[in-house]
Order: C-alpha cells, then sequence, then structure tokens
C-alpha cells in the first residue's frame, strides 16, 4: 500500500466493530415542499426546458397517497422480521411561504404546510405509533437563507415565488449547487437549527438526537451548534463535505468534536440516472457485515414521492419490495433499527 494513501483508510481501520447485522434505513427531505403544483411543473418546463431537470424537479412533498402506499408496503412485513423495517425519517421543519409576496417567510410544519399541499401530519403520528417511521432532523429550510433572501428580491425569484416553485432552479441539472449550503459558514442563519429542534419537539413530542446536513454540506465549526441543541450523532460523515468540498476522515462510530459520526454504505436509488437498484444494494448490505458494521441505507424521499411522478415512486415500492424479501431470505436475523437507536447504543457502549 502506498503510505501516501493509508489516510484514506484512517476511518475504516478505527472504526468500531459490529457483532450483531443491523440494518438501518435513513430517509432526507421529509416535510419538504418543492413544486406545489402541476401549473408550477408547466411553468418549469417553459422556463428551463424539460431536458434540463433533474429527479428533483418533479419531487413534492410526500402525499397521502405516498405514505399510506409506504407504510402497506412496511405491514406486509411485520411478522417477518423479529425487528421489523422501519425507516429514519429526516425532517425539515420550515417551508417557504409562497403566499408572503413582500419578504422571504417560512412555515414551520407543526402548523401545516402551503395552501396546494395536504397537510399529512396525522400520517406521520400514525407512522411512528406503528414504528413504520422515527424522525430525525434534516434542517431548518434545507437552503442557504442568506442566498434565499438575495434571491427572493430578484426578478427571477420573484416569478418562480407567483409560480409556486421558488427553489426551482436549484433543481435544474447545472444549477444543484444554487441556494444550497444550510450548515455552511457561509450562511449568517445556520443558528436556525434551535428553532428547528423546537419545532421537530412540538410536533413529535421528542427532541432528535442526530441531524443530516442538507445536501452533505458541513462546517466542523457548527458542531458547537449542534451539541448544545441535543444533537449527538452526524449521518453519513463519510459523504459530507466542506463549503470547500473538502471530506471529512473521521473514524467511523467514534465520538470527535463531542459528536458521533456515522455512515451511510448502502443506496437505494432506483432512478435511472443513480442507477442504485436492490441488487446493488444488497451487495452492499453483504460488504457491510463482513466488515462488522451496520448496513445504512441512503433512500431519499424523492423515491417515492409520487404527486408528479408516479411512475418512479411505483418503480421504487417494487424495488423496496424486492429489497426486504432478499434480505429475509439472506439474512433472516437481521435487526432494523432507527438511527436514534443506533445513537444509543454506541453512547451506552462509552458509558459501559
Amino acid at each position: 500500500m502506498n503510505p501516501l494513501n493509508i489516510y484514506k483508510y484512517f476511518p475504516f481501520f478505527l472504526r468500531k466493530k459490529f457483532n450483531e447485522k443491523f440494518i438501518i434505513i435513513e430517509s432526507d427531505d421529509w416535510g419538504l415542499e418543492r413544486a406545489l403544483t402541476v401549473e408550477s411543473i408547466d411553468w418549469m418546463k417553459k422556463k428551463f426546458v424539460e431536458d434540463k431537470f433533474s429527479r428533483w424537479s418533479l419531487d413534492s412533498l410526500e402525499t397521502s397517497d405516498d405514505i399510506n402506499r409506504l407504510f402497506d408496503l412496511m405491514e406486509d412485513y411485520k411478522n417477518k422480521f423479529e425487528y421489523p423495517p422501519v425507516i429514519t425519517a429526516n425532517f425539515i421543519t420550515h417551508n417557504v411561504d409562497h403566499s408572503s409576496k413582500d419578504k422571504l417567510n417560512f412555515i414551520p410544519i407543526s402548523r401545516g404546510f402551503n395552501k396546494d399541499s395536504e397537510d399529512i401530519r396525522g400520517l406521520y403520528k400514525k407512522g411512528i405509533e406503528n414504528k413504520y417511521i422515527f424522525p430525525q432532523l434534516h434542517g431548518y429550510s434545507h437552503y442557504n437563507i442568506d442566498e434565499l433572501e438575495n434571491y427572493f428580491s430578484s426578478e427571477e425569484g420573484i416569478e418562480a415565488l407567483n409560480n409556486n416553485f421558488f427553489v426551482a432552479r436549484s433543481t435544474i441539472k447545472g444549477y444543484l449547487a444554487f441556494l444550497q449550503g444550510e450548515f455552511s459558514e457561509k450562511n449568517s442563519h445556520s443558528g436556525k437549527i434551535k428553532e428547528a429542534s423546537e419545532i421537530f419537539n412540538i410536533l413529535f413530542g421528542f427532541f432528535p438526537g442526530s441531524l443530516i446536513p442538507p445536501t452533505f454540506i458541513f462546517d466542523i465549526k457548527l458542531a458547537k451548534i449542534l451539541k448544545d441543541n441535543k444533537i449527538t450523532l452526524i449521518q453519513s460523515s463519510n459523504r459530507l463535505v466542506t463549503t470547500n468540498k473538502k471530506r471529512y476522515s473521521f473514524p467511523y462510530f467514534q465520538r470527535r468534536k463531542g459528536l458521533y459520526w456515522s455512515i451511510r454504505n448502502a443506496r437505494l436509488d432506483p432512478h435511472p440516472e443513480y442507477g442504485f437498484y436492490y441488487e446493488q444494494c444488497i451487495n452492499s448490505i453483504g460488504k457491510a457485515f463482513e466488515n462488522k458494521s451496520p448496513a445504512i441505507i441512503d433512500f431519499h424521499r424523492v423515491n417515492f414521492a409520487g404527486k408528479f411522478a408516479p411512475e418512479y415512486r411505483d418503480r421504487t415500492f417494487k424495488e423496496l419490495k424486492l429489497l426486504f424479501d432478499n434480505i429475509h431470505t439472506r439474512w433472516p436475523d437481521a435487526k432494523f433499527i432507527h438511527t436514534q437507536k443506533l445513537n444509543d447504543i454506541l453512547w451506552q457502549q462509552e458509558i459501559k
């Protein structure tokens, strides 16, 4: 091995090992509104050209149909595993208020959503009660609020707001970094994590213990803000980058800066442009178990948001069912847990 390359293996060699076969499914963007109406999509096609759409262009707040179909699928596996599938649903707590035309305002999800979205808060609580989902925190707004404020007064920003998809450009190929960086040192509003945690607590009845920074951007000086707001674990540290695109190399499942640093080592993103189907996910789970690591699956909400992309949602549910079937065949003793349970295990090991 080239000595110059040994540091990239540093997180692997020093990580904690696990003897049990844990599987964690982490799903980002719950509660986040993107396009509100079909008319929003029609406007985008004229404004940006459909060929430039990314999969995020047709993303939307999860609908009652999306959620009920997901829960029905998961119910089918309740009795097949001792620890059946549960999804860590990572929530955004505030959405841009599209009715506010004079200044940038946000709607907290504890109060509801924009008028063109369903109020699905009851389904969230149903999912928690039935142990289909367990909420954790994704962020306040998903975006760099300084940049949102500047864009709000621009000609295009006004047009996008009036067409009920204020952040539309950020979903267009070639502009996916636009407005991003909620946990960047360049966002002077990163302290809104406190308000996000409080709204999360109002809605769900407890404070989140883990967080996944939106678009995987995180500057280390913000670690103290997270700790001060009861966050003790960072998800997907192997995919995180600083504002300057530098990757972190902290040992996985170890504590640094007062936080545990977890990873994602598998993906289910069955979109043609991504290509992460169930077979690849199964292979990644197998490698994780061989390395005595939890298998932690990246499974974004966009995969099953069917308001504007029902065919993509349907394909995703087929892939998810195949994933669960193959896990049951290969590892019937696997234990599905949520991220906060992993967090608890790590801190309990430290106490021992």
